[in-house]
């Protein structure tokens, strides 16, 4: 700050001061109850009012959250009677990798953000905010069909119930 603004600033503090002085004790108490209701005011709209939406938010993504689990919870036999199918021997698809995943991505209704060659064998693939159950039945398929191997997966949850984004590396 300037030393002209600072000497401008201190004059308007010093007449704010005289005329405060100035007042009758009853107004004095009235400027004194305005000015506490305008500091609540401010720390709520600036501290509590803020805080209450993050807890906000957080609830809602935590239970969410829960019901992904849940919903996990519930078909966790469907996925291991997948898992347990998946074992059988397949036949391994003649098609490049990259082809078989984007050919039958599409048809399921899965967009597949993004995908990378790790490997002559292995492909990275990004999938964002896509039904989980859709994804399963995917796996599955790319599994049981074509004889691709789920080498890793990392699942996050969206804010949507049952929705997911998705990293995953596939060998075939």
């Amino acid at each position: 700050m300037s030393a002209n603004a600072k000497e401008q600033l201190q004059n308007y503090v010093d007449m704010a001061r005289r005329r405060y002085d100035s007042l009758a004790d009853n107004e004095r108490l009235i400027v004194n109850g305005v000015g506490l209701l305008v500091l609540a005011a401010l720390v709520f709209v600036l501290l509590v009012a803020p805080a209450q939406r993050s807890v906000s938010e957080a609830q809602l993504k935590v239970s969410g959250q829960q019901k992904l689990v849940q919903w996990m919870k519930e078909n966790e036999s469907v996925a291991r009677m997948a898992a347990g199918a998946g074992t059988a021997a397949v036949a391994k698809s003649d098609q490049p990798l990259q082809t078989i995943v984007t050919s039958t991505a599409g048809p399921l209704g899965i967009t597949v953000k993004r995908y990378e060659n790790e490997s002559d064998t292995k492909l990275r693939v990004w999938l964002e905010k896509v039904p989980f159950d859709k994804t399963v039945r995917w796996l599955d398929q790319l599994e049981s069909r074509y004889g691709v191997q789920i080498i890793s997966v990392s699942i996050d949850a969206e804010k949507e119930p049952g929705i997911i984004t998705a990293k995953l590396v596939l060998q075939g």
